[in-house]
């Protein structure tokens, strides 16, 4: 996308964009950005402690081939996790306050919670 919104598409297709209209692209790297695209990006910061893990869940459990795994997967998690990730940094169980666990290294719920292959 230029400065006077048009679009080029990868097949050379231009769309010109209305003045109404904004777009919006994330991307994983900018790998094959040219430094001009890389100039004009705004970046966006997103803190760990907004986004929480349940995103990073969902791709992760997403990209399993079958879709039983998938399933039985998805149930364990919402069985252990939330409430184990609640006693952790809140120090509640089954809804009453406890005493919060002492951790000896600070961490986020998305620290907390990985995935692996």
């Amino acid at each position: 996308m230029d400065d006077n919104k048009l679009l080029t598409l990868a097949n050379g297709e231009r769309i010109r964009l209305q003045t109404h209209c904004a777009m919006l692209f994330e991307v994983g790297d900018l790998q094959y950005a040219s430094p001009a695209t890389v100039s004009r990006c705004g970046m966006v910061f997103v803190d760990p402690k907004d986004l929480k893990y349940r995103p990073f869940w969902t791709r992760w459990c997403s990209l399993r081939e079958k879709k039983e795994e998938q399933k039985c997967l998805g149930q364990l998690f919402d069985k252990f996790v939330p409430p184990l990730i609640t006693l952790i940094l809140e120090g509640m169980i089954d809804g009453k306050q406890g005493e919060k666990l002492k951790q000896i290294i600070p961490l986020t719920n998305l620290n907390m919670v990985n995935f692996f292959d």
